[in-house]
């Protein structure tokens, strides 16, 4: 039976090229064993040229704008998940109840797709704003969600879908069970990752958001790294006895 292992682009997968390439030769040599997905906060375009230019291991998924899209070698599953998360989903409207708030910030059009709607946080606002952003788009009757990660950003999904959900999605589709899954991150946004009932290695820099919960919830199923970034995969991973042992460098 396949693993799916699940990994963090953002806050997990970045600033140290040495031990990005170890991290691939590791997965590269159990690649029959695993479905390797990647999970980002940022759109299909950026994700995808961050793997070409760092150089990933390429992924049989790819997961973008946190958790709205679900690409599978470059092409949108469109049919069920994109139809699914699209009830009861009406971005103008969300739109402009979100850009009565002037202390929301929308961020660039490339970060803005047909089921995301970003936006930046002013550093001077008082994050009170994103729970009034909330309690209107609930008073309005639209099924939404309001993800705050960063200490900045701010993106509003469908309530049918976040980066856990799109993961829970791909785990019925290819057959997987929870505890087949390992979940490597360090996002804000990772939390709906973690909640689901799988593996999870939590990397030693990740953010203060994540961390926070960590400390909150104290699930045993998870392990917090010593080690930052791929480094701190690479640990976790050992941890939970993902590589043969013969992998393990023990010098």
């Amino acid at each position: 039976m396949k693993r799916l292992i699940v990994i963090d682009l953002d806050h997990t997968l970045i600033r140290n090229e040495q031990a990005n390439a170890t991290l691939n030769e590791r997965l590269e040599a159990i690649r029959n064993y695993i479905y390797l997905v990647y999970v980002t906060s940022h759109s299909y375009a950026s994700s995808y040229k961050q793997i070409v230019q760092a150089k990933f291991l390429k992924p049989d998924y790819l997961i973008t704008s946190v958790g709205s899209e679900i690409y599978q070698q470059g092409v949108l599953l469109e049919e069920n998940w994109a139809n699914y998360i699209s009830k009861d989903w009406n971005r103008d409207t969300i739109w402009a109840i979100a850009s009565q708030f002037s202390a929301l910030k929308p961020q660039p059009e490339s970060e803005q797709t047909p089921w995301k709607l970003s936006f930046a946080l002013d550093m001077t606002a008082s994050l009170h704003v994103i729970d009034d952003l909330r309690d209107l788009l609930n008073f309005a009757g639209l099924r939404t969600q309001v993800i705050f990660s960063n200490g900045l950003d701010v993106d509003i999904l469908p309530q049918s879908s976040d980066k856990g959900k799109a993961i829970v999605y791909l785990q019925q589709l290819l057959e997987i069970q929870a505890n087949a899954t390992i979940i490597c991150g360090g996002s804000g946004n990772d939390i709906s990752l973690f909640r689901l009932p799988s593996p999870g290695i939590i990397v030693g820099n990740a953010q203060t958001e994540l961390l926070w919960w960590y400390y909150k919830t104290r699930y045993p199923r998870h392990y917090l790294t010593h080690y930052p970034y791929a480094v701190g995969i690479l640990e976790g991973f050992v941890y939970f006895n993902v590589l043969p042992f013969s992998q393990i460098d023990t010098r």
